[in-house]
């Protein structure tokens, strides 16, 4: 059999989805098909329910900040800021402080 019609094969057995090909210990292989077996499913199977649990969909990643201030963070700032009908009551070191002692005297 040629590659080509191989791969045309494998293809249509796993119903066209790309492949991933992944180097691990042997422990490790042993271990994945000893929980696989466990849980009564295919290696295969088990591991695409791992990755999916525990890799974030493209939606819900964000862009790492660089740090800068953009004109839409700034804008927002100045909307909460005017939400805000006075100041707070107290200063925040004094409620810190407060904290403090109070975590220090139950110690």
């Amino acid at each position: 059999m040629n590659p080509k019609s191989a791969s045309a094969k494998r293809s249509k057995l796993t119903g066209s989805r790309p492949r991933l090909t992944l180097d691990i210990s042997p422990s490790l292989k042993r271990r994945i098909k000893v929980a696989a077996a466990a849980q009564d499913m295919p290696v295969s199977g088990y591991v695409m329910r791992l990755l999916e649990q525990a890799v974030p969909s493209a939606e819900s990643l964000t862009r790492v900040s660089d740090g800068s201030i953009t004109v839409e963070a700034l804008r927002c700032a100045d909307e909460l800021r005017s939400e805000q009908a006075a100041p707070f009551p107290e200063d925040s070191a004094d409620l810190i402080r407060e904290a403090r002692e109070q975590r220090h005297s139950r110690l």
